[in-house]
């Protein structure tokens, strides 16, 4: 459990927006998802009860069992007390000793929660001894603010001597200074410092705010509420390395909205997020659809300095995730550079697997080739797309023999070409001199092998066919989807090369493997034709691992 920090709110005399402060820097905090209790020690003018409109009882009738009223999301605040007509005679009824007891109490009791980040005391104006006990019992830090004119200046510097005699971290903030008297706020702030204060922040203030408190959500005032939050952060011990080292923990439990709160109080801290770039790897291995909520990442992101290399390095991780955040990264990444090929048939293949805007996809592949049209890869997933999308078999076989005319060579853009003229044109021939040229570029590829075996035994090549499927299941991984359709492959033609073909096939396809189109109707014909024991359930497996039917159509099947 970490113990709340407790930063007291003061002022020598009145007028200088201390309680709009503590209602400011309050919401500002709050908005950062820390949890922030505001207290209106302020009894004698409970300024801040009345701005957020508490109702209820407060401190002056139930002292530290009064309860804590909500007013926006971790945001509450304990108020002075009801103000109804008779609350001027229960504050005079209760007595010094009295109330000096109360505050030692309620410090106890707001530490021993667990949902308080931050506790800010409005104490009121004044120095007396009253209001010294109260600082000394409820407060760790003391903000002090004052206006520069010589009244408040005196006043101010007799507080600061009597805060830090009594061993408490003070800092005087110059509020509500007029804007515009540049050559005379300077002089002011001269004579404080011979007085011996020193300004941590000043504030500059429209005139506004002296007719409606609603002038701190916006402008200057608002600014300094924002910089004197994160003057208050710095001073509890939120700097950016503990802040990283929170949010690695946070990381390590799941505790993602944890993990969002703790970026965005780094970016009050440290606005320009440079500590923050650490992270990088983190994403790079939690970039998942489902290891994160996107706005957990997108905070983080937001968080860091952004420049194209940053861009590229989220398009690319994202993507690799299946995560449709990669979009807004390329977009990105292209404002800034508009021509990088590979970027833009990167860009390409997301919006048409990831996405499913096949239009603007076939775009950024033209687009991808019109930049380098020598890129055999790029060339390559154009014709997949033409292929498998757009299903436009002409327009697919001509850009597969451009990609395989600019890379002989590549065993992957072979076999891919080799499937097509299986599916596309029953080219079986084709297909095989394909896959043999593929094999001799990479001999030992276990998705070749697995597909030229699945050639192979359709047309009856029962032992060339053997041979590769139980090279391909030796390199396999368990549970792909390449692993899935060998299992098919054993069971439907070769049961010795895997005896538990069946067991590890249904226990991918409950897992949800499956490869989507891939067709399997001439296996299952063949092997009907070989005498297969069950060729119906051969014909039910291939319609789900095509996820062409549902893992139900399995149901009326005996399978153990």
């Amino acid at each position: 459990m970490r113990t709340p920090s407790f930063f007291a709110f003061g002022s020598a005399h009145g007028g200088v927006g201390r309680t709009l402060a503590v209602w400011g820097v309050g919401r500002v905090l709050a908005a950062q998802g820390l949890r922030v209790l505001l207290v209106d020690l302020d009894l004698e003018s409970p300024g801040l009860t009345r701005l957020v409109e508490a109702q209820g009882e407060g401190i002056v009738e139930a002292g530290a069992d009064a309860v804590w009223l909500t007013i926006a999301e971790g945001l509450r605040v304990l108020p002075a007390g009801r103000l109804d007509a008779a609350y001027w005679d229960r504050l005079d009824a209760w007595t010094a000793s009295e109330q000096a007891a109360a505050w030692g109490e309620l410090r106890r009791s707001i530490a021993a929660v667990d949902d308080v980040d931050m506790v800010l005391v409005d104490v009121g104006a004044g120095s007396s001894r009253a209001t010294e006990r109260a600082l000394r019992a409820l407060a760790e830090r003391v903000v002090l603010f004052t206006a520069l004119n010589r009244q408040h200046v005196a006043g101010t510097a007799e507080l600061v001597r009597r805060c830090e005699a009594a061993g408490l971290a003070t800092r005087v903030v110059g509020s509500l200074l007029p804007l515009g008297e540049d050559e005379l706020t300077a002089a002011r702030e001269a004579a404080a410092r011979e007085a011996g204060i020193e300004l941590s922040l000043a504030f500059g203030q429209h005139p506004r705010v002296s007719l409606d408190e609603r002038a701190s959500e916006r402008g200057p005032v608002l600014a300094g509420h924002v910089e004197l939050a994160r003057l208050v952060l710095r001073e509890a011990g939120f700097e950016v390395g503990t802040i990283l080292r929170a949010m690695a923990a946070a990381i390590a439990e799941g505790a993602w909205s944890r993990v969002l709160s703790l970026v965005r109080v780094a970016k009050v801290v440290e606005p320009e997020g440079a500590s923050l770039t650490s992270t990088l790897g983190w994403l790079r291995e939690h970039a998942t659809p489902d290891a994160a909520s996107d706005p957990v990442f997108a905070a983080l992101v937001q968080a860091l300095p952004a420049d194209s290399p940053v861009h590229a390095s989220f398009a690319t991780a994202l993507h690799r995730a299946g995560n449709a955040l990669a979009r807004g990264f390329y977009e990105q990444f292209l404002k800034e550079v508009p021509d990088h090929a590979d970027m833009l048939g990167n860009f390409a293949a997301l919006l048409s697997d990831v996405c499913g805007e096949h239009d603007l996809a076939e775009d950024y592949y033209q687009r991808a080739l019109a930049a380098d049209d020598e890129d055999a890869d790029h060339r390559g997933n154009f014709a997949n797309f033409l292929a498998l999308v757009r299903g436009d078999r002409a327009r697919a076989d001509a850009c597969y023999r451009e990609t395989i005319a600019r890379a002989p060579e590549d065993a992957h853009h072979l076999g891919n070409y080799a499937n097509f003229r299986i599916s596309a044109f029953a080219d079986s021939a084709g297909a095989e001199a394909l896959y043999r040229r593929a094999l001799a570029v990479e001999p030992d590829d276990a998705n070749l092998l697995g597909n030229f075996a699945r050639l192979l035994l359709a047309e009856g090549r029962a032992e060339d066919g053997r041979a590769l499927l139980g090279r391909a299941l030796a390199g396999s991984e368990a549970g792909s989807a390449l692993r899935c359709e060998l299992c098919f492959y054993a069971l439907a033609h070769a049961p010795e090369l895997c005896p538990d073909a069946m067991t590890q096939l249904l226990a991918m396809l409950e897992d949800g493997v499956r490869s989507p189109g891939w067709d399997l109707r001439a296996n299952v014909a063949r092997a009907r034709s070989d005498g297969h024991p069950r060729p119906e359930l051969l014909e039910a497996l291939a319609a789900v691992i095509a996820d062409e039917a549902p893992l139900a159509a399995l149901d009326v099947f005996q399978l153990g």
